[in-house]
């Protein structure tokens, strides 16, 4: 949701790539692979996870819900489960990804089926919204992995 650094957008997608996302929604502002700095720091991997760009958040999560996909977001919320906590649904989900600096607005929040967050204990409590993804992404794999087949 309106991603305002192509430098993380292309990290989004060198993670997505490694850890086997295979679509990625860019909404609102957020730069796309078409953008040079995208293309330079996501080293080629645009090519190889599928992309669409949507102008609003909110419709792309209500489109995705239409599909019966889960909807993630990852946000510090205060009370809301840590990624490790939350049992990924083996079928597949959607990560909302907020702004650099303001994160996911409260109408987007609620559209979600859940919000998750990373495990945080610096001054600032926060992470780089490329290096959460990458971490949560690793923990869906990781716990799809570990989890026997249905």
């Amino acid at each position: 949701d309106n991603l305002r650094s192509a430098f993380n957008v292309g990290s989004v997608f060198r993670s997505s790539e490694c850890l086997g996302v295979s679509r990625i929604l860019l909404c609102g502002y957020t730069a796309t692979p078409e953008d040079a700095q995208t293309q330079k720091s996501s080293m080629g991997t645009d090519r190889y996870v599928a992309w669409e760009h949507r102008r609003s958040t909110a419709d792309a999560i209500r489109e995705l819900r239409g599909q019966g996909v889960c909807v993630v977001a990852l946000e510090t919320v205060k009370g809301k489960p840590y990624a490790h906590e939350f049992a990924f649904p083996r079928g597949g989900c959607a990560v909302v990804l907020g702004n650099e600096r303001h994160g996911l607005e409260a109408d987007v929040l609620a559209l979600c089926d859940e919000v998750v967050q990373m495990p945080c204990t610096g001054v600032k409590n926060s992470l780089n919204v490329a290096c959460a993804f990458g971490m949560c992404a690793y923990e869906i794999v990781r716990q799809w992995r570990l989890a026997p087949d249905p």
